[in-house]
């Protein structure tokens, strides 16, 4: 239920952004842009696996790749949807050709109008979260949901003012404070199921009090499942 309720908010982020560059007046037509397509291939040679999605990634408009969503008139990219539908080996048989691993690498941040970054599923053999991740300042949509992340959650992450959508789910995941999380200012989901609370104690309660586009939240507290909306 929550992967249809994180599709459904990924959808309608996607027709939004759409309609506000289509607003600018930005009419590139053709091939997406050559520099967005050199920053893809960087950010695929620190990449493991996934032989199924990766795959299409050579040459030719990087916006008829697997997993890259670009605005229809402008050819820029949007999205990065490189989520792994099956987590768990035992479902598939060949999962090694869809599963992700390796390194985020850096050039991502040259992707200015990337909104949408979703990598859940995957296994990227307990690396931390980049810090970097926090100076995508047009991020709305990102999704970690048991990606193979572990270790401390980066206060960067509070750099995204945009954002609308948070899952960083996981239970190699901690918090050391939370000071970061109340400058999510248009954040309106937030999960973080069995991410490490403990070094923070209550102050969970006043960051979300803060939150004031919060309408859903879910998270691990002492060994209980906690979900409400706002």
């Amino acid at each position: 239920m929550d992967n249809i309720s994180a599709i459904g908010f990924l959808l309608v982020i996607q027709c939004l952004i759409t309609s506000e560059l289509a607003c600018k007046g930005e009419t590139l037509q053709g091939d997406c842009l050559k520099s967005d397509g050199e920053v893809l291939l960087d950010f695929k040679s620190g990449l493991k696996g996934s032989i199924t999605k990766l795959s299409s990634w050579i040459g030719g408009n990087c916006c008829q790749w697997d997993g890259i969503g670009c605005e229809n008139n402008t050819n820029i990219v949007l999205s990065i949807n490189l989520h792994n539908p099956y987590p768990s080996k035992e479902i598939l048989e060949n999962w090694s050709s869809i599963n992700l691993s390796g390194e985020i690498l850096p050039s991502l941040i040259e992707l200015k109008y990337l909104r949408i970054l979703d990598l859940r599923g995957n296994t990227f053999e307990n690396i931390p979260i980049p810090k970097f991740f926090g100076s995508l300042k047009n991020f709305q949509y990102l999704n970690l949901y048991y990606g193979g992340f572990s270790g401390a959650i980066p206060p960067t992450l509070g750099n995204l003012s945009n954002l609308q959508f948070l899952d960083l789910s996981d239970g190699s995941l901690f918090v050391r404070d939370l000071e970061w999380m109340t400058s999510l200012v248009s954040l309106k989901k937030l999960k973080m199921t069995y991410v490490d609370f403990s070094a923070v104690g209550s102050q969970w309660m006043e960051a979300l009090n803060k939150l004031s586009f919060l309408t859903e939240c879910t998270f691990a507290v002492v060994g209980f499942l906690v979900k409400f909306h706002l």
